[in-house]
């Protein structure tokens, strides 16, 4: 983890928030000094809050809005938002 500056993580959306086992792996790690893009998938739901309830647990990094996807995303639609993530 020390070695990226920048840090995507993906996550299925449980009841509108970020499965737990998410909150876990956020609490236990150090994101001082860097970007980081929540990303998720749902069949129904939305982003909501999850990006910014997954901030408000890390304490620490430069957490960006985050993308919803829904089942079955095309490849160009992934490639289009990955793209736009490059500088």
């Amino acid at each position: 983890m020390d070695s990226y500056d920048t840090v995507i993580i993906g996550y299925p959306i449980w009841w509108g928030i970020a499965a737990w086992p998410v909150d876990t792996f956020v609490e236990a790690n150090n994101f001082s000094g860097k970007t980081v893009i929540p990303f998720c998938t749902s069949s129904s739901s939305g982003l909501g809050q999850s990006g910014e309830l997954l901030a408000d647990l890390a304490g620490t990094g430069n957490w960006q809005e985050g993308m919803r996807f829904r089942s079955n995303p095309s490849d160009d639609d992934i490639k289009s938002w990955t793209d736009n993530l490059v500088d």
